[in-house]
């Protein structure tokens, strides 16, 4: 082999690797002639045929020898986390089951980062592990074009699959892992997308392997931080909760609140009333809650968070709690969401252990989702007219 990319891949053997339908899959789902930005393009094995199909590719890849072998494109070399190119595309591509990396932060960026350069009318297409065959993964072997493609002793643990992959070419071959992918069912797949700033639009094969989404709308959200409870469910709400890996531990006041570009002097002035009207109060979580998909914690004493959250409704009636989902809002730090019965009753008892947990409340933090980047934009003092 001629050389090894950062993750161990050998770089001649990718790029021989033929492409398997899926240029043309992308090809069907944008305009005609749409530019790509192509995440994770290797060698080229699909960006050549997507090029021959009449779309401009801008090819991102951390392997310069792997991107050597590209032609026609533009290329970049870096990372796919933290990549800022400073212009949008008509579609972002994200394939290789890319999303199902085992790091839920890692994935989180690759979301953003899709977010951050699609178009507003674009699509950004993605593809995952087939669920069905993740369910009960069996061994298969198929050949296209003379290379042999084998995974070997697939398994499924929890929400894990563990497995490798074995290629032929030409008599010579190269096994990939053993590697640990994460499979994502619809629901969280479908959480963790909007959460990035992603709408998931359609599914673009039978198999559901491929989607495609759409960018979602800008919005704020209205929140009291709890910092002392980070250390206890941190981990839980990076794995089990969407929203773990966007904004730290906190009791939603308000969501969603107005679009960012809404948030002037005025709103600040009247937020700025709002909070300083409420006197600072400490809160106590010591017990564990459960909804059909959520276990949470419960703050104690609630009244203050009803109150800010009824006087801030009260001042904007058309951006109710929750878009107005639930006739009763009940208060609460999200420890995990959408997580199977048994880890939900896990999460419950493990954060359990770390209880009570206090907290003086003198802040309420107004943070805003742009282009799937979620940041911290205010802060405003609980009592402050009262001092």
């Amino acid at each position: 082999m001629s050389g090894v990319a950062p993750d161990g891949s050998p770089v001649e053997m990718y790029a021989r690797l033929p492409s398997l339908g899926e240029p043309e899959l992308v090809h069907e789902a944008i305009p005609p002639g749409a530019a790509i930005l192509e995440l994770g393009a290797g060698a080229g094995r699909m960006t050549h045929r997507l090029l021959e199909l009449g779309h401009p590719v801008t090819a991102v890849d951390t392997s310069a020898e792997m991107l050597a072998r590209i032609r026609g494109a533009e290329t970049v070399h870096a990372d796919i986390v933290g990549l800022e190119l400073g212009r949008t595309f008509g579609a972002v591509l994200l394939a290789s089951q890319l999303i199902n990396v085992d790091d839920d932060v890692e994935r989180a960026g690759f979301i953003e980062t899709c977010a951050r350069h699609v178009a507003p009318d674009g699509l950004v297409l993605i593809q995952r592990y087939e669920p069905a065959w993740a369910a009960d993964p069996t061994p298969t072997d198929s050949e296209v074009d003379g290379l042999r493609i084998r995974v070997l002793d697939p398994r499924r643990d929890g929400e894990r699959l563990r497995a490798a992959v074995e290629y032929r070419l030409e008599g010579r071959h190269w096994t990939h892992g053993p590697f640990t992918s994460r499979i994502l069912a619809d629901d969280e797949l479908g959480a963790r997308l909007w959460v990035g700033g992603l709408h998931l639009d359609r599914w673009l094969d039978e198999r559901r392997t491929w989607l495609a989404a759409t960018l979602a709308e800008d919005l704020s959200a209205l929140y009291v931080e709890i910092p002392a409870a980070q250390p206890a469910v941190h981990a839980l709400r990076t794995r089990w909760d969407a929203a773990g890996v966007a904004v730290p531990a906190h009791v939603t006041v308000l969501f969603p609140f107005l679009h960012p570009d809404r948030i002037d002097a005025a709103v600040d002035a009247d937020l700025e009333a709002i909070t300083g009207a409420e006197a600072p109060f400490d809160v106590r979580f010591e017990r564990v809650g459960h909804f059909p998909s959520v276990t949470w914690l419960a703050p104690e004493p609630v009244a203050p968070f009803v109150r800010l959250t009824d006087a801030i409704a009260d001042r904007w009636p058309d951006h109710p709690p929750y878009g107005g989902a639930f006739d009763q809002v009940i208060h609460h730090l999200t420890v995990a969401d959408g997580a199977p019965a048994d880890v939900l009753a896990r999460a419950g008892d493990d954060v359990a252990a770390h209880l009570p947990i206090t907290q003086r409340v003198d802040e309420l933090v107004l943070a805003e989702r742009r282009r799937g980047t979620w940041a911290e934009r205010r802060r405003y003092r609980i009592g402050a007219r009262r001092n």
